[in-house]
């Protein structure tokens, strides 16, 4: 079951930890991304986009939140995209986030989840052949995100929150 954003106003819809959201229009999307990777996907000839906030690479098998991974939210975007009248072929990305948020920690696992979270989303796009038009990942800081589907314009605020550990 897919998660929606929640609406802030009437324009803009904010997307959380493993959600995702479709607007159409002149509507907006926003999100707050550290380790995390958000994806968005625009359809600029039908004015339609998505925005995907992914926790995780793989889906575990013993997880059904679809939109905490990037191997199961990418295509449940594109799937709910082309619900509303998107093409596949017609859909570009924009890939941000990722950030190495716990460079502290002993689990070596954790410092590397924002590199593996873009190696995976990258992989999902390519197999999809979705072209990435815009890449702003890794640091060591998170970001608050905005993106206008009127204008297909997106605003990237770097904040500074490592988180030691």
């Amino acid at each position: 079951m897919s998660l929606q954003g929640k609406r802030m106003n009437d324009h803009t819809v904010l997307v959380k930890m493993s959600e995702y959201s479709v607007v159409k229009d002149s509507k907006r999307l926003k999100t707050t991304l550290g380790s995390c990777v958000g994806i968005i996907l625009t359809d600029g000839k039908k004015k339609i986009s998505g925005l995907a906030h992914i926790m995780l690479p793989e889906q575990l098998k013993v997880d059904s939140a679809v939109g905490k991974y990037a191997d199961s939210a990418i295509p449940a975007l594109v799937k709910k995209m082309k619900a509303k009248g998107s093409r596949e072929a017609d859909l570009e990305a924009y890939v941000i986030g990722g950030a190495n948020m716990f460079r502290f920690s002993s689990d070596k696992s954790i410092v590397k989840i924002g590199e593996k979270n873009v190696e995976a989303s990258k992989r999902i796009l390519g197999e999809l052949e979705i072209p990435i038009i815009l890449e702003d990942t890794g640091g060591d800081f998170g970001r608050t995100v905005i993106f206008d589907n009127a204008t297909r314009q997106v605003s990237i605020r770097t904040l500074n929150m490592l988180v030691p550990l």
